[in-house]
């Protein structure tokens, strides 16, 4: 019986649907301290990232969750998407979720994003540290952004018999939201220093502006490229 598993698993199987909102300050950084967060196959293809605060208002899975992101851009032979070496998210339910059925590198984190006419902030806590807080000042601000789509991930699944076997999958998942606003400002990006969360060692070189967009989004099925 197809997806009999389903009634087992802690989280539904794909297509996930939700409406979204999402806070990310654009930055160019120092690649060389970039690099060391990039895993193998992928390379990393471009000195700017993103640093994102998402929230998603759902119809599947229920539960409202949001996440947080350093977003890359990287390369896998000829294919070139949006990666997440560091990203965090709010539930169990997503957590697991995303992690299993696509690779998504997620940690558990209390994680916060608000804005009013004129300003927005996100902030993600874990381990008693505010390891990001990104905010922006909503204003007319014309920038370029670097596309992060499709996304890229690596999928691992450690060998339950011995300490030497990983498997690993890329991943590419094509999906592309539905915007409905997108506001532009400038934008402002901290860290504290967590030994187990070294985002903090990137280092931005300078911030371009923040963008706010609000839309609705499909997650389906990823597809195997390795």
């Amino acid at each position: 019986m197809p997806h009999e598993i389903d009634k087992f698993l802690p989280y539904p199987l794909p297509p996930w649907e939700h409406d979204f909102q999402t806070l990310a300050v654009h930055c160019e950084v120092d690649t060389a301290s970039l690099i060391p967060f990039i895993p193998p196959p992928l390379e990393l293809a471009s000195d700017q990232i993103q640093l994102a605060v998402m929230r998603f208002d759902c119809q599947v899975p229920t539960r409202l969750y949001y996440d947080a992101a350093v977003i890359v851009l990287v390369r896998y032979q000829n294919t070139v998407g949006g990666f997440w070496p560091f990203a965090y998210n709010s539930t169990d339910q997503a957590m697991s979720g995303t992690r299993e059925i696509w690779g998504y590198n997620m940690k558990l984190a209390d994680i916060a994003l608000e804005r009013d006419t004129e300003f927005a902030e996100g902030q993600v806590s874990r381990l008693d540290k505010t390891v990001m807080s990104v905010s922006m000042n909503i204003e007319e601000k014309k920038f370029e952004t670097t596309d992060m789509f499709p996304r890229l991930f690596l999928k691992h699944i450690p060998n339950a018999k011995t300490s030497g076997g990983i498997q690993t999958t890329v991943i590419r998942m094509n999906t592309r939201p539905e915007i409905s606003s997108h506001i532009t400002g400038s934008g402002k990006v901290s860290f504290e220093p967590s030994p187990d969360d070294p985002l903090y060692r990137i280092k931005i070189k300078k911030t371009l502006g923040a963008t706010f967009t609000t839309g609705h989004q499909i997650l389906p099925w990823g597809e195997i490229i390795s």
